[in-house]
């Protein structure tokens, strides 16, 4: 009986428990499966890079962007650097080395809808396993979240993605109550200068940021768009906000969009970083857009809405010159001295 039991043990013990398939669905609605929790990770985006860090999955990371190999955040580009990973090209599709990703022999591959959909069939033709997020063309916040949430749930991280989420959404309250000066004030965030003045329109992350700190996006344009100085100058907003890598005051210039005579603010690299990335610098953008409220128009006080009030005409009062009020009491002299010189001698004959 001790044999058989042993024998039990030992066979139990050689039995390993296959994990859960993982689902999900992605930006695309694309059903991907994964049969196991990915061990060798490309990211194609700093902001995807930025999830990973604040997860801490960075471990798992053998191939980036380019961007993600310099990022400032959570010190990612000197543990990238150090670990040997990949530099897999640019962010934009056309500059995405394929063959170097093939040459990692990734698990998954974390892309951005907006910047790399171009590239799922090659993909899929080489048996490559990719996740799409919204990233670049998230339309709001809650799309960023979902990022964040869906990259959680892929590596069994859901309970540190859920408080991820619960530090963006609580700064950007608090964000709100920082910005409250300046609730109501018109910003243009101008996002780049290639062939025209781009702009953050409606039905973007940033779009959806400005409108929870109290504040009002001017550009009327769906999603990322090129305007002209016509329309801004219709659009007419109290502060214009560059975000642009390699804007100068010089090209800021040249753009004309210091014509309007608005305040135009440049942000620094870091600040374009944080303001543009849709991931876990959501939480610090409140800060950026205060800074450069103050920078651009200062303390911001409200112009009062003008009251009214009842005018009273005055009742007309009597000046006189200096020489008609001498002339006055050399009248009245007169008059009493007439007056006195009489009765006295009204009195006499009496």
């Amino acid at each position: 009986s001790i044999a058989i039991l042993l024998l039990v043990l030992v066979v139990a013990s050689s039995v390993v428990v296959a994990e859960a398939p993982i689902v999900v669905t992605d930006a695309l609605g694309r059903r991907v499966e994964l049969s196991e929790t990915p061990r060798r990770v490309v990211s194609l985006a700093p902001s995807i890079t930025e999830i990973l860090a604040e997860l801490d999955l960075l471990d798992l990371v053998v191939g980036v962007d380019s961007f993600s190999l310099q990022d400032w955040y959570l010190n990612i580009s000197t543990r990238l650097s150090e670990r040997g990973v990949v530099d897999v090209g640019g962010y934009w599709w056309s500059v995405v080395k394929v063959e170097e990703i093939l040459k990692l022999n990734p698990d998954l591959v974390l892309a951005d809808v907006g910047a790399h959909r171009p590239l799922l069939e090659t993909f899929e033709s080489y048996g490559v396993r990719v996740v799409y997020l919204h990233g670049g063309s998230a339309k709001s916040v809650n799309d960023v979240l979902s990022d964040i949430y869906t990259i959680g749930l892929i590596f069994n991280k859901t309970t540190q993605a859920e408080e991820l989420i619960n530090r963006i959404t609580s700064a950007l309250e608090e964000g709100r109550s920082l910005l409250e000066p300046y609730r109501g004030v018109r910003v243009l965030v101008v996002i780049d200068f290639w062939m025209g003045i781009w702009v953050a329109g409606r039905a973007t992350f940033i779009d959806d940021v400005i409108s929870r700190l109290g504040l009002v996006n001017v550009a009327t344009v769906f999603g990322w768009g090129t305007v002209s100085l016509d329309t801004i100058y219709a659009w007419s907003p109290d502060i214009v906000i560059v975000a642009c890598p390699y804007a100068t005051n010089e090209t800021i210039r040249e753009s004309g969009l210091l014509d309007p005579g608005k305040p135009v603010v440049l942000l620094n690299s870091t600040e374009i970083d944080i303001l543009s990335r849709p991931g876990p610098l959501l939480a610090l953008t409140p800060q950026v857009l205060y800074s450069a409220l103050q920078r651009g128009i200062g303390e911001y006080t409200e112009t009062p809405t003008p009251t009214l009030t009842p005018t009273l005409t005055p009742v007309p009062t009597l000046i006189l010159e200096t020489w008609q009020v001498v002339i006055v009491i050399v009248v009245i002299a007169v008059l009493s001295f007439t007056v006195g010189l009489l009765v006295g001698l009204k009195r006499r004959k009496s």
